[in-house]
């Protein structure tokens, strides 16, 4: 398969053959829009990153379709139909992560066969692969475009599928007083999945890490999973921003500690904060009589049953916050 920088060396037209319009927003015709802005089609031991992918998308106003937010849809369907009629009928594109898993998978197989038949059925470009390893996927042209994320950043690669895509099929730009019950309700959703000790305690006063942690690993979880219902994109944003400091932290965590100025207490301190303030905003949207704390507290925990519990200490700002990481407001 040639790569996308290799097609734009043979060919002056290659942005037109790609559907890419001068990279500028190329805005499908009305009669073409589908349920779903993109698909992703990956293998399981793929998925980080196919959630990765989600949750950026979904968050400039992407409609994707990923199995972890359909997850109550799919619930006791048939699988073998549901699959085959999204990768087949109701995507505006299917991004494929090309990998050996990929390649070997009976689900992804399944699915590819789908995206296959609706690529020759159409006169664009449909299928979007994004290669990981040296895999030849069988029935995929080895003439068709491809991004290689050993050779492009994944920021290449967002600012490729925005391109790609154009606008958002949804427009999600609502006035916070038009907000929908259950566009509240989602902001609550969020608001009860970060309301916890080991968002909101200083990194030097609680003594359980690995329940921090491992409490911070299932909040970013559970934000990946409701970020698509949240509204408007503004809000997106926020969580889109909420769930990348506690992936930071996650990093962080698994680095030597160092009590350095940017060292792992006040970066993550600092990322919590970050945190505790995008929850306020969102607070504030919904006028919630929820009582969030608005910086970090001063309280212990061990378990991971105590880091989920809400938090209880008192706020505090004095000592070195300030100056690792932290920040008012």
């Amino acid at each position: 398969m040639l790569s996308y920088q290799e097609l734009l060396i043979l060919s002056p037209t290659v942005t037109e053959l790609l559907g890419v319009k001068a990279m500028s927003s190329s805005v499908p015709d009305q009669a073409m829009r589908k349920e779903y802005d993109l698909a992703i089609s990956f293998a399981g031991e793929d998925r980080d990153l196919a959630r990765d992918v989600a949750t950026q998308m979904t968050a400039h106003g992407y409609k994707v379709f990923f199995d972890e937010y359909e997850r109550a849809a799919l619930w006791g369907a048939d699988l073998t139909a549901a699959l085959g009629k999204i990768y087949m009928e109701a995507s505006q594109y299917c991004l494929i992560l090309v990998s050996e898993n990929y390649a070997k998978k009976p689900w992804t197989n399944h699915e590819r066969q789908f995206a296959l038949s609706r690529a020759l059925q159409e006169r664009r470009p449909y299928i979007l692969p994004l290669v990981l390893d040296d895999t030849r996927l069988e029935g995929l042209s080895p003439t068709v475009g491809y991004l290689d994320l050993r050779n492009s950043s994944l920021q290449e690669v967002y600012r490729l599928l925005y391109a790609k895509l154009g606008d958002p099929q949804s427009k999600l730009g609502e006035d916070r007083a038009k907000l929908t019950d259950s566009a509240k309700s989602a902001i609550r959703d969020v608001l009860a999945a970060c309301y916890r000790r080991a968002v909101f305690t200083r990194f030097h006063a609680q003594l359980g890490d690995e329940a921090m942690f491992k409490s911070l690993a299932e909040c970013r979880q559970n934000l990946q999973r409701l970020i698509m219902y949240v509204e408007p994109l503004e809000n997106r944003r926020l969580i889109a921003g909420m769930i990348a400091e506690l992936d930071l932290i996650e990093r962080v965590g698994s680095e030597p500690f160092t009590w350095d100025y940017s060292g792992t207490a006040g970066t993550i301190d600092g990322a919590k904060l970050r945190v505790i303030s995008s929850l306020g905003a969102l607070a504030r949207t919904i006028d919630t009589p929820l009582a969030l704390p608005s910086s970090i507290t001063e309280e212990l925990f061990w378990s991971e049953e105590d880091a989920n519990k809400p938090p209880e200490g008192h706020e505090t700002w004095e000592g070195w916050i300030g100056q690792a990481g932290g920040f008012k407001g």
